[in-house]
C-alpha cells in the first residue's frame, strides 16, 4: 500500500475491530490474507512466529483455566499481523509526513519526529541482536533463558545512551520546537479499494452476527 495515510487508517480500523470482537479479528485476518503479500510483508518471520507461539501458550493457559483463550489467541494474532505488516510497509519519513499532514508543522512535526526516531531505534535493535547472535555463536554460547535478561538490559541501556546522544545532537544543531516539510503522497486505486474493503469489514464486524447475515442476504 503506497499511501501511508490509508495504511494507518486500515491498521487502526481493523485493530479496533479485532479488539471489539472475535468476528472482527477473523475479518482482519481475512483482509490481511487477501490484501497484503502475507509472510513476504513481514520484517522478521522467525521472530513473529516466536511471538505467536508465546501468545498461543498464554491462550492455552487461559482456556485451561476457563477463560476466553481461543478468542484471545485470534484477536492477538490479528493485531500482531496487522502491526507487523504496517511496520514492514512503512518507509523512512512516512510517519513524519503523515503526522505533519494531520497535525501541522508544530505538534505534528514533534510527534512525527519522535515516531521516526522510535522506528529507527527498532531497526538498530534488530541489527544489534543479529550482531550479538554472531558474537555468541563465535564464542560457542547458546542463547537461552539465562542470557535473555542480560541481553535485554544491554539493549535498553544502549538505546538510552543513543537517545541522549541524539537529543544532544539536535540541541547542538539548534532544534527547539516544530519544523516545516511539504509532504506528498501517492494514492493507487488498489489502495483505495483495499481501504474501503477494510472499513466495510470493520463496520460489519461491529454488528451482531444476525444483522450481518441479514445485510449479506
Amino acid at each position: 500500500m503506497q499511501d501511508p495515510r490509508l495504511r494507518l487508517l486500515v491498521t487502526v480500523v481493523l485493530s479496533v475491530a479485532a479488539f471489539a470482537s472475535t468476528l472482527g479479528a477473523v475479518a482482519a485476518i481475512v483482509w490481511w490474507l487477501l490484501a497484503t503479500p502475507r509472510m513476504k510483508a513481514l520484517p522478521r518471520p522467525g521472530m513473529l512466529l516466536g511471538l505467536i507461539a508465546m501468545i498461543a501458550v498464554t491462550a492455552l493457559v487461559s482456556e485451561w483455566g476457563g477463560g476466553p483463550g481461543l478468542s484471545y489467541l485470534i484477536r492477538m494474532v490479528a493485531v500482531l499481523l496487522l502491526a507487523a505488516w504496517a511496520y514492514a510497509d512503512t518507509k523512512e519519513g512516512e510517519v513524519l509526513a503523515v503526522a505533519v499532514w494531520a497535525l501541522g508543522n508544530r505538534i505534528g512535526f514533534e510527534i512525527g519526529l519522535i515516531a521516526e526516531m522510535g522506528l529507527a531505534g527498532l531497526a538498530v535493535i534488530g541489527r544489534d541482536v543479529d550482531q550479538m547472535r554472531v558474537a555468541m555463536a563465535l564464542k560457542g554460547i547458546r542463547i537461552g533463558a539465562r542470557s535473555i535478561v542480560p541481553i535485554a538490559v544491554l539493549l535498553i541501556v544502549t538505546q538510552i545512551r543513543r537517545a541522549e546522544e541524539m537529543a544532544g545532537l539536535l540541541v547542538v544543531r539548534g532544534y527547539t520546537l516544530g519544523g516545516r516539510i511539504c509532504p506528498t503522497f501517492e494514492t493507487d486505486s488498489r489502495d483505495v479499494l483495499a481501504s474501503l474493503s477494510a472499513i466495510i469489514l470493520g463496520l460489519l464486524s461491529c454488528l451482531p452476527v444476525r444483522d450481518v447475515f441479514i445485510l449479506l442476504h
